[in-house]
C-alpha cells in the first residue's frame, strides 16, 4: 500500500535543526524534508568562532560541518539559506518565507513544523550601544566583522565574562591586543561556584587580561581616537573595539506571533518530546525552555550538545506521529532515546 508523503519543514539549520533533519531522514525515508535558515550557512561550529577571529582556525571551511549541497546529496534534504520565515499560519499549517536575496515571498505547507530559531545576543538599551566598533559574535558573518576590526586594534573591551567573553579574551591577547573584561558580578564565569571561578580569574590575570569585576557598563561614546566605555563608579576606558558578550536570549518572536506558549524566560514551552502547545509544531535548541533536573526550575541552555540531542528526540516523535514510520523507529531504538528533554542538561 502506498503511503501519503508527509512534509516536514524546519526553521533554523545550526545544531538542533540540522540534527533533527538528518535524524528524520534516517527514520522516515519517504518524507519530504525542507530546511530554511536566514543566514548564509547551516550546520556550522559556532563554538569555533572565537578561534577563527584569533587565527587559531585559519580556514573558514573548517567551521562548516555540512553544506546545503551535502544535505541534498547525502540525505535528500532540501536546504534554503538566506530564506527567512516571517510568519506561521497554524490553522492553514503553512509558513510564509521571504527570500532575502531577491525579496520574493512564498507560502510553504507542512504536516509537521520544527522551530530551531536559536538565540540572539543581548543588547542592553545603553546610550551608544549601536555605535560603530561595537560587535557581537553569534555567526560566521559576525566573526568576519570582528576579525577585520581586530587587525587594526590595539585595545579591546569585552563586556561580560561568560564562555564567549573568556574565549575571545584568550584570542585577542594572542593577537597582541590589550584586553579588558568588564563583568557586572564579582567573578568571572558567573555560573560557576566562586571557589572554582577564582582559578580562571587567576589564569586570566597571569596572561595579561585586565579584569574589572562588580561594575556595570552604563554608556558608550565615540571619541576622536576610538570608543569610550563608561562604567559604574565613574570609571572610563578608552578602546578601539567593544565586544558585547553579556549573554543571549531566545529568538522566539516568530513563535510568540503565532500564539505558541512561551515561558517566563521568553523561551518556547515544550513537553518531553519537544512538542509545543500546537500538536503539529515542535521546537528545539536555544529557543526553548527546559526544566533543570535538580532544581525543577525553567531555564534556557544555549549549548550545542543539548540542542543536538533535542533535535534527535523531536525527530523520533515526529516520525512516530506519522504512524508509517513507527516500525522503523522501534527497530532503530529511537524510542529508547525519547527520555525527557527537560532533563537533558
Amino acid at each position: 500500500m502506498k503511503h501519503e508523503q508527509k512534509r516536514i519543514l524546519i526553521v533554523g539549520g545550526v545544531a538542533g535543526g540540522a540534527s533533527c533533519a538528518a535524524r528524520l531522514r534516517r527514520l522516515c525515508e519517504q518524507c519530504e524534508i525542507v530546511l530554511f535558515d536566514k543566514g548564509p550557512h547551516v550546520s556550522f561550529a559556532n563554538c569555533g568562532l572565537p578561534y577563527f577571529v584569533g587565527n587559531v582556525i585559519t580556514d573558514e571551511a573548517k567551521l562548516i560541518v555540512a553544506t546545503p549541497e551535502l544535505f541534498n546529496q547525502r540525505f535528500n534534504i532540501d536546504v534554503h539559506v538566506e530564506h527567512e520565515v516571517i510568519q506561521i499560519n497554524r490553522e492553514a499549517k503553512s509558513i510564509v518565507v521571504k527570500n532575502l536575496q531577491d525579496g520574493s515571498i512564498k507560502i510553504e505547507q507542512y504536516d509537521a513544523l520544527v522551530l530551531s530559531t536559536g538565540s540572539k545576543a543581548i543588547r542592553p538599551p545603553l546610550t551608544g550601544i549601536d555605535l560603530p566598533g561595537i560587535f557581537v559574535l553569534r555567526d560566521i558573518p559576525d566573526s568576519h566583522k570582528l576579525r577585520n576590526a581586530a587587525q587594526n586594534a590595539k585595545r579591546a573591551v569585552i563586556i561580560g565574562a561568560g564562555f564567549i567573553g573568556l574565549e575571545m579574551a584568550e584570542n585577542l591577547v594572542k593577537l597582541g591586543i590589550t584586553t579588558t573584561i568588564i563583568e557586572m558580578t564579582h567573578q568571572v564565569m558567573p555560573p560557576l561556584d566562586a571557589e572554582m571561578a577564582v582559578f580562571a580569574e587567576r589564569h586570566l590575570r597571569e596572561n595579561g587580561v585586565e579584569l574589572i569585576l562588580g561594575k556595570a557598563v552604563e554608556s558608550l561614546s565615540r571619541q576622536q581616537d576610538g570608543l569610550s566605555v563608561h562604567y559604574s563608579g565613574g570609571g572610563t576606558l578608552q578602546t578601539d573595539l567593544v565586544l558585547l558578550a553579556i549573554g543571549v536570549q531566545p529568538e522566539s518572536s516568530l513563535a510568540k506571533e503565532a500564539g505558541l506558549q512561551l515561558g517566563s524566560r521568553g523561551g518556547i514551552q515544550v513537553n518531553a518530546t519537544l512538542q509545543t502547545n500546537d500538536p503539529f509544531i515542535w521546537a528545539v535548541g536555544d529557543v526553548i525552555e527546559v526544566t533543570d533536573s535538580v532544581t525543577q526550575q525553567a531555564l534556557s541552555v544555549p549549548l550545542a550538545g543539548p540542542a543536538n540531542r533535542q533535535g534527535r528526540i523531536a525527530a523520533g516523535a515526529i516520525a512516530e506521529s506519522f504512524g508509517d514510520c513507527k516500525k522503523v523507529i522501534l527497530n532503530s531504538g529511537a524510542c529508547r532515546e525519547r527520555r525527557s528533554a527537560r532533563s537533558s542538561i
